[in-house]
């Protein structure tokens, strides 16, 4: 320690200079070096002592040592304390100051943490009891600091900085800090600092920012001063000191511990996180908060990544970075991504960039400073895992296709159609593979790799979700590894010959991904997988069946066969062979060769063909063969492999193993496929019938016959027999055809008995009904074996068909055949001998001629016995040469057979002995014993269109009429099967006429519904008409007349066709017109015909017909007929209620007047529809009305309105428009309180129904004439659309305070509000409570005269009475005004808000919500204070302010109680108070600006704020005062205490000392000086600072 401050000393005297006397340094000099030399060495002798040095003379003989005396060492100690107290006070008081500075400059500081943050650390809260001030981030920031002083010195001390400390970068100012107290000792220290980090230059700090993020170290210089205590002496010294921190050098250790691709993000892209370990050299630590980073690679931005919360720290950071790696487009940024994902699951590491965006600490607002420096970050970072990821887990071939050829025996071509590949994706996002190319391996155990597949890029599914990738592969070569043939052919074998084969799948693939960034080629997906296939089995899993065999040609040697096999491939893959052969054998004997051409054996069932050389003649076995395969016998075979079964090596093992059992089926089709049986014409006189044989060829070879003979047995029963040499025009039948042969001759057994029996027994085989048979057969006096003898019951001939009997039997005819046939098959000749049984045997209609004819007489018989009647005859389509007919009717008594009786020529139909015409009809089938009913059409065709005309009148006027119906051999009967022809027939019809039409026209409605184009109003009926007749009428149409009370009034005639049906009613639509009538009589007869509709009665009219029509026109004969037609008393029915004409009635608009009478107010309106519902479609228009009306309201009559005669016009919708005014709205006595309610529904609501009900009298226009409707009736609901509270709100347009009493304030204001609906209402003076919401207490009253309430918007001039009986509500009211705040208010009406009584109720309904606005009153206009320099000390001051009076009335100030606020720039202080009651009240008119008398003011700024008052002319104040006023005259107004606030109010500063007063800023202004301002501003600053401080001095002196 005394050497550090011996050391110390000597450098403080080096460096004091001159001033020191030259001895004293020199003896302290000499002093301090021998001080050193006696600690360095042993203490000195006497020889070698100081004043020995300094001896002149020789040494006298030794006297006494000097030091042995006392009296030496009493005088050396007091000289040594001496000495030390002086150096000791030298060292305090005079070079303290330089060693402490010297020490300062020695020093160092390290920084051992240093962390930037920002928000304010705990001990930062508070600093000399008061809150910490915040910061502007953007511009400052908290620095927590650890930092270790060295080199200090050896006194201990205390360090008290001068703060702020200058922290300079580069030598450019970065900012300040604060630094705290702290201490030093033993030459060393710690300062911990918290302290807020201001910023002199955020854009020099950015790029500070940057290279402290990039370089490996960065030094800071600490500018200041410091105060330094130690020994009791305190110096004030230097700080300028270099400190030196490691910077973050880049962050060159990064690395990247996971990387996830958890999902797709929902705004595109796929979402990352990157578990990043961040590694900083640092001490100093950053609150980043949420930093954002671009991440890259090769240049490819793929996205922003983010992490929130990030504080770095030296050491490992630990940093989750979530974001979205960005849609690309561009094919080379893709293209890139793809090697980027390829190398990470291939195990390669990728190098990728991530680059600072922002950072933003409080994880929303970004700071700049920061953000800048944060964007020179740039991190090289590798991507990447140990080794490749495992995502083909599995692989399913699926069904392969496999195709070898002898050229290349050791590369057959592969098609996989389906390969399910098994994958997991070690990522979150979708994905799908649309392409996947392979390079493979196929391996075992034993061998290793023994081929390659190299599969090109292919169309693939993926499923992610199931981790399905779907491909195929197509004509792929699996190319044998050289040298690994054995172990291919072991491949081959293998798959021939086990049930199932494992091997491995190794290599890698490649694919094209579909991506929420992009199309992507993702490469490098390892695979080593294992996977089966199902084998053959030597292609015995299942039985080999043979299917058929066909014979296609013959050789001299051999026949040539097409063996046609279905063999079961159990394996999962087809295979193409080429060419294979097999040896064919039986019972172990070679009968030939068995040839497979370019064979392909699919999966599952194979059908082939198979050519095969077969010599049946070689051998017993192969005749046996032929013989059993013609007969239909199954025969076991077998085909079997050898070593030349294939010319393909890798396959020769595997085929030539093969050996297939199978059964080859025998013949299933008969050579004989039937024959055909023709009765000739004279068959019966020659025997011979006869007979085609069908042939039929089973093989492709084609076959020819040379000869036949044959016998034909039915059941051992001779039928005939055939013996026939057809050599030289032989069968010949083409392969796989059916030849029918030329007739061959048979000689018949014709036995009549024979002939039936075969008949009968083949009946009975068809299960066949014979009885008819043997009834048919006792009638012609047959007896054969079986017979019955039956009498003809009709019930036996029901649908019996003789004919059809007789060939439904022949189709049971089989017969045996006894054959021996030559037989060719190419050039292989044989004689072919068989028998075959059962062949079936045809016959036709031929067969029928064997049916003797016997029944001619007793058709005839039947037919004359029979009775013919009609039920109803219908006429069509007349014309005057004929119509159609309809003939509904009945023929009886037609015997025990049925049958169908048509007429071959038209019957003839007579009148009264005369011929009316000829008419044709249909056939008619009758029942046995019954006949039948018949309903056929025909042509009537008229003999005499004159009489057919009287024939109408008689008809349609009589009671009933006869025809004669005759026909002459032009009747046939078709029964049991037969037709017989040329029957005659004779009869007799009686029918019903049709009465006139009495009684039988009902009208059921009509409808009027239009102007007919030709006058008048078109008619449309709706009519029931009722035919007595039996004769119908289907008429083109038909015409009539109508009369009432024998005037015409209308013409009818059918709409289209006018149907009568026979003995039926029809429903008609008839149209026609009302005519016009000129007359009285006329208009009388029509207006009573509507009369009664109107009034629910029926009119009773006479109708006439007029003519009728066919298809062409009007018939002379019909017409004729319907002319004689007069039908009386047809009722024209009225309807059964009433109908309602005026089903509404609507005012669109109204006025109501209520000053001429509270229920009786006069009423109009402008706009007045009444529907009218005419209850036809003609056009009805109303020119005039009256009404007598009851309005309603709830179902209670309330009032009565006499609508005199107005006119109206009628739209046409039937619409009648009309108005009135000036009509009473005379409420009933006992309808008050209804019209009451009616009122206030109508104030409250949207919209009141009401009702209205009475009669109406209009005058009608029509097409027919004028019609008078009399005491139209009406009863119907309206409504009006109501006032709905005015929509519930009022709007103050202006207020104006005018005037006051000692009751209140009065405002004149405007208000304004809506009136939703089209009522217009007269309701004089009106008054409204004013409602204060914040109190729900009244504040007041508003009051209006002369009301009248339009529709729309109304404005109205309104006086308010502002009053509460809690009066400081008005004075609230009064601040709220006059400091341009809001008041919420509610105008309320009462019971007292109008006089009319039938409104009361209405108007206590209202409840209207508005706003009273105050007005920016600039109530103070300047303030002037005057103090003397010593209000520092004497608080007082005093005022004179300026006011205006904003309103329409005088106000005195009574009293004011105010606080003074300087608003200093922002920087606001309390500056006083005036609490000061006025001598007598200061009244300001309207208008008036004025200025008071002195106010006292109370200083309660403090000296220092005082001070800085000095020199400013004027500033600006804010007021907040409680005034009390009077509002109105001074005598009468209302008194008022209310609070009142103002802003920026001009204050002007007199300050004096010793009565003159200070310059200020404003004794400096010079209006008239254009000269520069700037060139003025240093002198100008001179002069005013001067003044500025000896006024203050003088002001301090004299204060004090």
């Amino acid at each position: 320690m005394a050497g550090s401050f011996e050391d110390e000393a000597n450098r403080a005297l080096a460096i004091s200079g001159p001033d020191m006397h030259h001895e004293e340094q020199q003896g302290q000099h000499q002093y301090l070096a021998q001080s050193q030399h006696n600690n360095n060495n042993t203490p000195p002798s006497v020889e070698n002592s100081i004043m020995e040095e300094y001896s002149e003379k020789p040494p006298p003989p030794p006297p006494r040592r000097f030091y042995k005396q006392k009296k030496y060492w009493i005088i050396c100690s007091i000289i040594s304390v001496i000495i030390v107290i002086v150096v000791v006070l030298l060292v305090i008081y005079v070079f303290f100051p330089m060693i402490a500075q010297a020490l300062m400059n020695q020093s160092g500081i390290g920084v051992e943490s240093s962390d930037i943050t920002f928000q304010p650390p705990d001990n930062l809260s508070k600093r000399d009891g008061e809150q910490a001030q915040t910061l502007d981030m953007n511009e400052a920031f908290y620095m927590s600091m650890t930092s270790e002083m060295s080199n200090t010195g050896p006194f201990p001390a205390d360090l008290v900085f001068h703060n702020p400390i200058n922290v300079y970068y580069n030598d450019t100012l970065l900012g300040n800090i604060t630094l705290p107290d702290s201490k030093i000792a033993g030459g060393k220290g710690t300062l911990k600092a918290d302290t807020p980090f201001l910023i002199q230059n955020t854009t020099f700090f950015a790029a500070f920012a940057k290279e402290m993020l990039a370089n490996d170290e960065f030094k800071w210089k600490l500018k200041g001063k410091i105060d330094i205590t130690a020994l009791t002496r305190t110096a004030t010294v230097s700080l300028d000191k270099e400190v030196t921190i490691p910077g973050m050098g880049g962050f060159p250790e990064v690395s990247i511990q996971s990387f996830q691709l958890p999902g797709d993000d929902p705004n595109g892209g796929i979402k990352v996180e990157l578990g990043t370990i961040l590694t900083s050299p640092s001490p100093v630590g950053v609150q980043l908060g949420t930093i954002k980073m671009a991440i890259g690679y090769e240049g490819v931005d793929l996205g922003e990544v983010s992490a929130d919360d990030i504080t770095l720290v030296k050491g490992n950071n630990s940093i989750l970075l979530k974001g979205t790696l960005k849609p690309q487009s561009d094919p080379t940024n893709l293209e890139k991504v793809g090697v980027l994902f390829s190398n990470y699951v291939s195990g390669k590491m990728s190098q990728t960039s991530a680059v600072g965006v922002s950072a933003a600490p409080d994880g929303t607002n970004s700071i700049g400073w920061l953000s800048e420096g944060f964007q020179s970050v740039r991190l090289n970072v590798g991507l990447g895992v140990d080794k490749p990821l495992e995502i083909i887990k599995s692989v399913n071939m699926g069904y392969l296709d496999l195709s070898f050829s002898p050229d290349t025996p050791y590369a057959p071509v592969l098609s996989a159609p389906q390969i399910n590949a098994g994958f997991e994706i070690p990522f979150g996002f979708s994905l799908d593979i649309t392409e996947v190319k392979q390079d493979l391996q196929m391996a075992n155990k034993e061998t290793g790799s023994f081929a390659t597949i190299s599969a090109p890029f292919v169309p693939a599914q993926s499923n992610q979700e199931a981790g399905q990738l779907l491909f195929a592969m197509t004509n792929d070569t699996i190319q044998a590894i050289e040298g690994q043939e054995d172990a291919f052919d072991d491949y081959t074998f293998s798959l021939t010959a086990l049930e199932s084969y494992t091997f491995q799948v190794k290599g890698e693939a490649t694919t094209k991904t579909a991506t929420p960034i992009g199309n992507i080629t993702l490469g490098g997906i390892s695979l080593d997988v294992p996977t089966s296939l199902k084998g053959m089995q030597f292609l015995n899993s299942t039985p080999t069946i043979i299917n058929s065999l066909d014979v296609t040609g013959g050789e001299t040697n051999h026949m040539n066969l097409a063996i046609n096999v279905t063999m079961s491939n159990p394996s999962d893959f087809s295979i193409y062979t080429g060419d294979v052969s097999f040896d064919m054998k039986a019972e172990n004997t070679v009968l030939g060769s068995v040839t497979l051409g370019q064979l392909k054996l699919n999966r599952g069932d194979n059908t082939v063909v198979a050519t095969a050389a077969f010599d049946p003649k070689s051998s017993q076995v192969g005749q046996n063969l032929l013989s059993t395969f013609v007969m239909g016998k199954d025969n076991n075979v077998n085909i079997a492999g050898n070593e030349n079964s294939t010319p393909i090596k890798s396959l020769i093992g595997g085929l030539s193993q093969i050996s297939i059992d199978s059964k080859l089926p025998g013949l299933s089709s008969q050579l004989i496929q039937g024959s055909h049986l023709i009765v000739l014409n004279d068959t019966l006189e020659t025997g011979f019938v006869n007979v085609q044989v069908s042939i039929g060829n089973p093989f492709s070879a084609g076959l020819s016959i040379t000869s036949v003979k044959s016998s034909v047995t039915y059941q051992g029963m001779p039928v005939g027999n055939i013996d026939q040499d057809v050599s030289g025009s032989p069968i010949d039948i083409a392969g796989h055809s059916t030849v029918q042969s030329s007739p061959l001759q048979m000689k018949m057994n014709l036995e009549p008995a024979a002939v039936a029996m075969l008949l009968r027994d083949l009946a009975v085989k068809q299960n066949l009904d014979t009885r008819p048979l043997d009834a048919l057969l006792t009638m012609g006096g047959f007896h054969i074996k079986g017979q019955e003898n039956l009498a003809a019951d009709p019930a036996l001939f029901d649908g019996f068909d003789i004919s059809k009997f007789v060939m439904d039997a022949m189709k049971g005819l089989f017969v045996d055949l006894q054959l021996e046939s030559g037989l060719t098959i190419g050039q292989y000749v044989n004689t072919l001998q068989f028998a075959q049984s059962n062949v079936s045997c045809s016959t036709d209609e031929t067969v029928t001629k064997l049916i003797p004819v016997v029944g001619q007489p007793i058709v005839q018989q039947i037919v004359d016995g029979a009775d013919l009647t009609f039920e109803t005859v219908t006429l069509s389509e007349p014309t005057d040469n004929g119509f159609k007919v309809q003939m509904v009717g009945s023929i009886t008594n037609t015997g025990p057979m049925a049958a169908s009786i048509s007429f071959a020529k038209p019957l003839d139909v007579s009148w009264e002995g005369r011929e009316l015409g000829k008419v044709t009809m249909e056939t008619i089938k009758t029942q046995p014993n019954v006949g039948a009913k018949f309903n056929v059409s025909g042509e009537f065709s008229i003999a005499d269109a004159n009489y057919m005309g009287d024939f109408a009148v008689y008809m349609i006027n009589n009671e009933k009429f006869v025809w004669d119906i005759n026909s002459v051999e032009g009747v046939n009967v078709d029964a049991i099967g037969y037709v017989f022809t040329n029957i005659n027939m004779t009869k007799q019809v009686s029918l019903t006429g049709a009465k006139g039409f009495k009684d039988c026209v009902t009208i059921h409605s009509f409808d009027l519904p239009s102007n007919d184009p030709a006058g008048g109003i078109s008619l449309t009926l709706q009519v029931s008409i009722q035919n007595p007749s039996q004769v119908g009428f289907m008429l083109g149409g038909a015409g009539f007349e109508s009369y009432f009370k024998d005037i015409q009034i209308g013409i009818l005639a059918s709409d289209g066709a006018a149907n009568f049906p026979a003995v039926g009613a029809s429903d008609m639509v008839m149209k026609g017109r009302l005519i016009a009538q000129e007359s009285d009589e006329g208009i009388e007869a029509i207006t009573e015909v509507f009369a009664n509709y109107l009034t629910a009665k029926n009119s009773t009219l006479t109708v006439k017909g007029a003519s009728g029509s066919g298809p062409q026109g009007q018939v002379s004969w019909l017409t004729k007929g319907f002319q004689s037609l007069s039908i009386e008393n047809v009722t024209l029915p009225g309807p059964e209620v009433a109908p309602e004409l005026i089903p509404s009635i609507t005012l669109y608009d109204m006025e109501l007047d209520f000053t001429a009478g509270a229920y009786s107010p006069t009423s109009g309106s402008n706009l007045v529809n009444a529907q009218l519902k005419n209850p036809f479609g003609f056009p009805l228009g109303v020119s005039s009305l009256n009404m007598q009306v009851d309005a309603s309201y709830q179902n209670n009559r309330a009032a009565h309105l006499d609508v005199p005669d107005v006119q109206s016009t009628t739209d046409n919708n039937g619409l009648i428009t009309t108005a009135f005014k000036g009509v009473p709205f005379e409420v009933y006595d006992d309808g008050q309180k209804v019209f009451n309610s009616f009122t206030k529904a109508l104030t409250e609501g949207a919209s009141v129904t009401y009702g209205m009900k009475g009669i109406s009298n209009a005058q009608a226009e029509t097409a027919v004439g004028k019609l008078k409707l009399t005491d139209i009736p009406f009863d119907i609901e309206s409504s009006l659309g109501g006032f709905k509270n005015f929509d519930g709100k009022t709007t103050i347009l202006d207020m104006a305070v005018s005037g006051g009493s000692p009751e209140y304030i009065e405002v004149t204001t405007h208000v304004s509000f809506n009136n939703p609906s089209n009522i217009t209402i007269t309701v004089s003076d009106l008054s409204f409570d004013s409602i204060m919401n914040e109190h729900k207490t009244s504040v007041g009253t508003i009051d209006m005269k002369d009301v009248v309430i339009k529709p729309g918007n109304n404005t109205f001039e309104a006086m308010m009475q502002m009053k509460s009986q809690k009066k400081e509500l008005v004075d609230k009211m009064v601040s709220i005004y006059m400091t341009e705040s809001q008041a919420p208010l509610t105008i309320v009406g009462t019971q007292d808000s109008t006089d009319i009584a039938s409104l009361q109720d209405a108007l206590s309904t209202v409840r209207l919500d508005t706003t009273m606005n105050g007005i920016n009153s600039h109530l103070v206009e300047r303030a002037d204070v005057e103090a003397r320099a010593a209000v520092i000390f004497t608080k007082k001051a005093k005022t004179w302010v300026t006011l205006n009076n904003p309103l329409k009335t005088p106000y005195s100030i009574l009293k004011v109680s105010v606080e003074i606020e300087n608003q200093n720039n922002g920087k606001p202080y309390a500056m006083g108070t005036i609490d000061y009651e006025l001598p007598e009240p200061m009244v300001v008119n309207p208008g008036e600006q004025k200025r008071s008398g002195e106010w006292p003011v109370e200083v309660d700024a403090n000296a220092l704020e005082l001070l800085g008052l000095i020199g400013d002319g004027e500033i600006q104040i804010s007021l907040k005062q409680n005034v009390t006023v009077q509002v109105g005259d001074t005598d009468g107004g209302y008194s008022s205490y209310f609070y009142y606030y103002q802003t920026n109010v001009p204050c002007g500063l007199d300050i004096t000392l010793m009565g003159i007063s200070l310059p200020t800023d404003e004794d400096h202004k010079d209006k008239n000086d254009t000269s520069n301002p700037l060139e003025k501003t240093d002198s100008n600053a001179t002069d005013s600072a001067s003044t500025v401080v000896s006024g203050a001095k003088d002001a301090i002196a004299s204060a004090a």
